[in-house]
């Protein structure tokens, strides 16, 4: 039987708890008051029932305070199929119900008795389970109890058998030692020595008191033989009442000697090994196999199913020249974003300086570097000009001042008017054409008008002669002046016509005066244009080569989206070969993987045919012809061992003696029939008995009379009390004494039994949890053996405390383990590890480890347990109930 899963509904503190035993070492840490004993408990409750209310019993039954459902679930494996126990409140240990996980079939409750055998919880504990109590007991025991100890560790019930004789061998101590002085019957028995004496030299007086002292020796003699023959029918009747007692079990060993078959074809621990190892391969290689089959349709059906990859295969030249172009495109792209940025700046820049300019028309040429060195000429040329024509025309219109103040004023009254008027229009006429834009030639017309105007007013004014060289000279200068502003207007004009000729050559209008300052702005506007011309171009080259590409990306338009600009599709087509390149990589592993799995497949097979041909020789070998036909052989030959560990168990507890007694007898009726008789017997003897003491009182009383004195008879009634005391006190000596070395012998008797098969087990273990430091075990009915590596031997009392703990403990597992063997229950240690030391408790899990190989052990432990276990080995935290390794 294997535990596979615990699942608590309510029991002490544990409610709606689940664990998983599957591995076949199960280690559950945590603190004190984590719950480990409550959940040991809750294992036995559910397999034995749930302890009573009564006495101490009450204690262990664990019912939730919190009101959750009382009991819960054991998940087992038994004969390789899987039931599920589920065990909750309810009478007689509470209600049980059985189910059969793979049909789901409700079980009898009988057959978890035929699962546990004839082991209760008291024989599980005692056989299957031990813990910190137990090895804290072990401590507390002289060197010689230990060695008792450890020789009656193969016998069931042997704890509370070894008390019982410790209680009797105390009792019997107390009463009687062979060399004490001051127990009871040793004191009793020296004083009926003296007294004997006494009564011998007072009787020796008479003739007559030497025949009735020959009498009393004769009824003494005659008592003996009574009382010999009453021990011999108290043992008949002792014999007896066992067998009387024992009945049922003895039945129950005749039933168990029934159903074992003779015929049951025995297949050895390694054959069974080895077909079980062979069948599970076959069966681990056929599910492999069919795995890998799966796998290998998968991946043909993904290698050939996918039809863009088809279709990227039938076009792969074209499509090939396109993907090693794409890195060029992407340059293009990220060019023409560039380009039409630069593009706008161009424009923005362009704007700006035509506002610079003043115009929204075509903007000019920039001067060459003649043009601008003779504009700056004819400029400062026009400066000089302008500025001489200024000075000109102030000199005229001060020397008309003074030839207006030097005129006779009184005596040209009636003139002054006119010839004033003449002179203003004339002034006028003069130098007002020259301030306007106009054309030279009506300059020129409008100035004669103005000197006609001047020299009119010189001619109507009347002349006197008063001063008239003065006049003359300012007519000569004005007239001079005026020459000179007819050749500066003249200048002025050339000028201007230069000025007009050169804007025309560059479509400039306005004043010439701005022209040189626009120089650098026609210059930036022409490197403008001439930049603006350059990304033109490559925009141009870029925009066919774009139409190539859009063109030749059509072949695509099944599997990529062409619509939108330039950049959408070219990302398209990126992302369409970049999901290509994944795909590929993907059909490259998928037939990488095909390959590897094909090969792998062969192999499997090859590897199925091989096992499959050794396990078909093996089960040949055993005389079997299939693996149906060996599960049923294993299942009928566990339950003759189990029947056999059973009839041996019955055996021991009859013991050989009483188990002969018994088959003499048809029924039980017939022994009681033949213990009643013996009884009888017996009474008739203890009556006869008594007849004869009262007989030999009389001649005693009769002895006393003869005696010359009080003194005979005194002694005789006080050696008759006391023959009386020593004998109920000897009797109770005996009982007691007797009883000790019934109860020694026959554990004795079990435990040697079963040494064979545990002693090669306890020399391993020992070796082990030692670090070979002891190799040998040897011990008869007086003490225990051990031998080292030096070969050097020591008596167990002579072995240190913890030695002799390890070799207990090493003892202890190896019976474990030989019951295991026959009774397949799981093994369960509770903290019993406490005090060994750090190498000790790493021997100790390795030996764990071991055992779990062939029996599912569980070990519950307040130390904290590092991960450095194996694969078999599961690690629970009580605390918190995570799984800390579930390899």
């Amino acid at each position: 039987m294997k535990i596979l899963t615990i699942k608590v509904y309510g029991f002490g503190k544990w409610q709606d708890q689940q664990f998983d035993l599957s591995k076949n070492l199960t280690i559950l840490s945590g603190p004190n008051e984590a719950g480990k004993s409550t959940l040991r408990q809750f294992i036995l409750s559910i397999l034995f029932g749930f302890r009573t209310k009564r006495g101490t019993d009450r204690y262990l039954r664990y019912e939730p305070k919190n009101g959750s459902k009382y009991g819960g679930e054991l998940l087992i494996e038994v004969a390789q199929k899987q039931y599920l126990l589920k065990r909750v409140k309810g009478k007689n240990g509470g209600k049980l119900t059985i189910t059969n996980l793979e049909t789901q079939e409700i079980m009898k409750n009988e057959m978890l008795d035929s699962w546990l055998g004839a082991v209760d919880e008291t024989l599980f504990n005692e056989m299957f389970s031990f813990g910190e109590s137990e090895l804290a007991e072990v401590r507390q025991l002289s060197r010689d109890d230990f060695r008792k100890r450890v020789l009656k560790i193969g016998a069931v019930g042997s704890d509370q058998w070894i008390n019982l004789q410790n209680k009797f061998e105390k009792d019997a101590d107390k009463v009687y030692a062979p060399k004490g002085r001051v127990r009871p019957l040793n004191k009793l028995l020296k004083q009926h020595d003296e007294l004997s004496q006494q009564v011998e030299q007072a009787a020796s007086e008479t003739e007559l008191y030497q025949q009735q002292a020959r009498e009393a020796s004769k009824n003494t003699v005659e008592l003996d033989t009574i009382q010999a023959a009453i021990a011999d029918y108290q043992i008949k009747v002792d014999r007896l009442e066992h067998v009387v007692d024992g009945w049922k079990t003895y039945q129950k060993y005749q039933e168990t000697q029934q159903q074992m078959r003779s015929d049951v074809q025995e297949i050895s621990a390694t054959e069974l090994q080895a077909i079980e190892h062979d069948h599970q391969q076959v069966d681990e290689l056929t599910q492999t196999i069919h795995e890998v089959q799966e796998k290998i349709a998968n991946l043909k059906q993904a290698v050939a199913s996918d039809a863009r990859m088809a279709f990227y295969h039938d076009h792969a030249a074209q499509l090939s020249e396109i993907s090693q172009q794409l890195a060029s495109f992407q340059d293009v792209a990220k060019q023409e974003v560039a380009l039409q940025e630069k593009k706008q700046e161009i424009k923005a820049e362009e704007a700006q300086i035509k506002r610079q300019l003043g115009t929204e028309d075509a903007v000019a040429t920039p001067f060459t570097e003649q043009e601008f060195s003779q504009l700056k000429h004819i400029l400062a040329d026009k400066n000089d000009n302008e500025q001489n024509k200024q000075a000109v025309q102030d000199q005229i219109v001060a020397l008309q001042n003074q030839l207006l103040k030097s005129s006779g004023q009184a005596e040209q009254k009636a003139t002054f008017r006119l010839t004033t008027i003449f002179l203003i229009v004339g002034i006028i006429c003069l130098i007002f054409p020259w301030l306007l834009p106009w054309a030279v030639g009506v300059k020129l017309i409008v100035s004669a008008l103005g000197l006609v105007a001047v020299v009119g007013s010189y001619v109507v004014r009347p002349h006197t002669n008063k001063e008239p060289s003065l006049q003359e000279d300012l007519a000569t200068n004005l007239a001079q002046l005026k020459s000179k502003l007819v050749t500066a207007d003249k200048d002025s004009d050339r000028f201007d016509e230069q000025l007009t000729a050169l804007g025309k050559t560059k479509a400039l209008t306005g004043d010439p005066q701005t022209w040189l300052g626009m120089q650098n702005n026609l210059e930036r506007y022409e490197l403008l244009q001439k930049k603006q011309a350059d990304v033109q171009e490559q925009q141009n080259v870029n925009k066919q080569r774009i139409e190539d590409f859009e063109t030749r990306i059509q072949i695509l338009s099944p599997w990529v989206k062409l619509n939108g600009g330039f950049t959408q599709q070219l990302a398209n087509v990126i992302a369409y070969f970049q999901s290509i390149q994944q795909s590929e990589q993907a059909v490259q592993k998928d037939t990488q993987d095909l390959h590897y799995y094909q090969e792998r497949l062969d192999k499997l097979k090859k590897e199925q045919k091989r096992v499959q041909t050794n396990l078909e020789k093996l089960l040949n070998d055993v005389h079997l012809k299939n693996w149906t036909a060996f599960q049923d052989a294993k299942e009928l030959q566990i339950q003759q061992a189990q029947l056999r560990a059973v009839h041996d168990q019955l055996f021991q507890q009859l013991g050989k003696e009483t188990l002969n007694a018994m088959q003499q007898y048809e029924n039980q009726s017939e022994a009681q029939n033949e213990l009643d008789t013996e009884m009888q017997q017996l009474k008739q003897l203890r009556q006869k008995q008594e007849k004869i003491v009262a007989q030999k009182t009389v001649l005693t009383t009769k002895m006393q009379q003869l005696a010359d004195d009080q003194t005979y008879a005194h002694l005789q009634q006080q050696l008759a009390n006391l023959e009386a005391e020593i004998l109920a006190v000897t009797k109770d000596w005996l009982t007691d004494e007797l009883t000790a070395q019934w109860i020694d012998e026959t554990l004795l008797v079990a435990s040697q039994g079963r040494l064979p098969k545990i002693m090669t087990n306890a020399q391993r273990y020992f070796s082990l949890l030692t670090s070979q430091r002891y190799n040998k075990i040897d011990f008869d009915a007086q003490t225990i053996v051990v031998t080292d590596q030096m070969h050097q031997t020591y008596e167990v009392g002579e072995l240190s405390q913890g030695t002799a703990e390890q070799l207990y403990v090493a003892i202890r597992l190896a019976f474990v383990s030989v019951m295991a063997d026959l009774i397949d229950l799981p093994i369960i240690i509770d903290d019993g590890f406490v005090n060994f030391d750090a190498e000790r408790k790493k021997n100790v899990m390795i030996l764990l480890m071991e055992l779990s190989g062939h029996h599912q052990v569980i070990y519950f432990t307040a130390e904290k347990i590092e991960d450095t276990l194996n694969e078999t080995t599961r690690l629970i935290d009580l605390s918190d109930g995570s799984i800390i390794n579930g390899r």
